[in-house]
């Protein structure tokens, strides 16, 4: 029997149809944003918006062999500059574009991987097609790839590493766990909110792995090969000891000055700029107070001195012990940002409101898969969606970031919400089905 023989089309078919939908959408939607959009200003939408920028920035240095030198490095894990650098090689060009072109295919390729996810975890064909599909066709899962955002990338090797993660539960090999452990360090290498998920998947491991020593040992190797290496980067460069330095900035001059505009009614331009001064005031080397405004923040970013990042998170603190009820009223607002709305899509009304109406019924249909993967007492398939969706919920809070937050920030965890939705949808079509076969 050749190897074409052997190969079953109907189980492949499932597998185009995701992932040629998947291009398809992110091609048009491409063409429309790149090609038809124009803006009140006449200005085109660029692959390179917000901070796309600082990602390409990054890849321009590595191709003039600046190597991982540059300081934005310090707070920009490398893989997303290596990759556009990568496609611009690759290309003989230099033009944003084409990179986020290219990027369409890896977004494409998270609803194959979450196929693949849902046959490790022995759903049925229906489920594992309908989840796929789903992911391929997420509206958040679309636009988060328009830009060179790291985002995609990451979401891509999040997905591979928790494919590897049912492998490891299933089959309990040494094999799978370095596997899952790569991926998940060539997603922290991409975006570093990764960057304690394997603390969870180390539980995970020891609580549902047969003889899980060896294995959770071979799954923290592979982790920490993976990122140690940038948290030395960072002690040579910048003499701090972190995988990057955006988490303490961010906790202070979005996460702080959110919570104090709340409660006070301070603009947040005047904050930052407070904040800023107090900071510099608090380190010894404050200047005169009118030298200081809303971008002196700015150079707080990326720090080659451990007291300064021991500082700003001191502060955050300080601020959200003084207002703990703003504290608490403001950080659900933050989650129901990234479940609920796109920022790219609020100026476009009608689909704004078709976004959302999709968002709410993805989410019903979830609480659906939830219910009856908990009747089913499929425990493997709960902790396996729910670990992901319960640690990139509470990044935000514990963070403190909330600007540009909206549904990119839930991109990551897609695929989970997409498998126990067509778990859910399956179990209602099942449900109105039985009325009839009583009959």
């Amino acid at each position: 029997m050749t190897i074409i023989n052997r190969i079953q089309p109907k189980r492949w078919h499932p597998l185009f149809i995701i992932f040629a939908g998947g291009l398809l959408v992110r091609w048009l939607t491409y063409y429309y944003f790149y090609h038809s959009l124009i803006t009140s200003g006449g200005l085109h939408f660029s692959p390179t918006a917000d901070e796309a920028n600082t990602y390409e920035v990054l890849a321009r240095q590595l191709l003039a062999g600046n190597g991982f030198a540059q300081a934005l490095f310090s707070f920009r894990p490398p893989l997303q500059p290596m990759f556009i650098a990568l496609v611009y090689m690759i290309f003989d060009t230099a033009d944003p574009l084409v990179a986020a072109f290219v990027q369409t295919f890896v977004g494409a390729g998270v609803g194959v991987v979450t196929f693949f996810v849902a046959r490790e975890l022995r759903m049925p064909r229906f489920v594992q097609s309908c989840a796929g599909l789903l992911v391929a066709l997420d509206p958040a899962s679309i636009i988060v790839g328009l830009t060179l955002m790291a985002e995609t990338l990451s979401n891509f090797f999040v997905a591979s590493g928790t494919l590897f993660t049912v492998r490891l539960i299933r089959r309990a090999t040494l094999r799978d766990a370095c596997a899952a452990g790569g991926c998940f360090a060539l997603a922290t290498l991409a975006r570093p909110t990764t960057i304690y998920l394997w603390v969870l998947l180390v539980l995970v491991i020891m609580r549902m792995v047969p003889r899980f020593l060896p294995k959770a040992a071979a799954f923290v190797a592979a982790f920490a090969i993976g990122v140690l290496p940038w948290y030395i980067r960072n002690q040579v460069y910048h003499n701090v000891f972190t995988f990057s330095t955006i988490g303490n900035f961010n906790l202070l001059f979005y996460g702080a000055v959110s919570v104090k505009h709340w409660a006070t009614g301070i603009p947040p331009q005047e904050l930052e700029e407070q904040f800023s001064y107090e900071l510099d005031r608090r380190l010894g080397r404050a200047t005169s107070r009118d030298t200081y405004d809303y971008s002196t923040k700015w150079k707080f970013r990326r720090s080659n001195d451990p007291q300064v990042n021991a500082e700003i998170t001191a502060m955050a603190i300080d601020v959200f012990r003084e207002y703990p009820f703003a504290y608490i009223f403001t950080a659900p607002l933050k989650v129901i940002r990234m479940y609920v709305f796109t920022n790219y899509l609020l100026p476009f009304q009608t689909i704004h409101w078709l976004e959302i109406i999709y968002n709410m019924t993805f989410y019903a249909l979830s609480i659906c898969g939830m219910v009856w993967t908990k009747i089913r007492r499929e425990f493997v398939v709960m902790t396996v969606t729910l670990v992901p969706i319960a640690y990139f919920s509470l990044i935000p809070l514990l963070s403190g970031s909330s600007f540009g937050m909206d549904t990119r920030a839930r991109t990551p965890f897609t695929f989970c919400i997409a498998i126990l939705a067509a778990q859910g949808l399956l179990w209602l079509l099942r449900l109105r089905q039985r009325p009839q076969s009583v009959q």
